[in-house]
């Protein structure tokens, strides 16, 4: 990874003598980058990851929420019919 980072040889060459896809080795080249563009996307991806938790929490208090109403509604439904037999 470092000889290609450094430009010493191509990652074509370095891959198959490394036995992985080129994919790969460009990832881990990119882990290997200073981190300033690697900190701003990762602050990126724990906002939004923050974000997606926050609004899980929310959603799930709206489905309890929801499944309460519907059984006071059964309920209610089975009182009312019993009332008219």
């Amino acid at each position: 990874m470092k000889l290609v980072a450094e430009g010493k040889q191509s990652a074509p060459e370095a891959s198959k003598s490394l036995g992985i896809g080129e994919s790969t080795l460009y990832k881990w080249i990119d882990q290997l980058k200073p981190g300033d563009e690697k900190d701003s996307k990762s602050i990126k991806v724990n906002d939004e990851l923050k974000r997606l938790l926050s609004e899980v929490i929310e959603l799930k208090k709206k489905l309890a929420l929801a499944e309460e109403h519907r059984e006071i509604l059964k309920k209610a439904a089975a009182y009312f019919a019993a009332q008219t037999l």
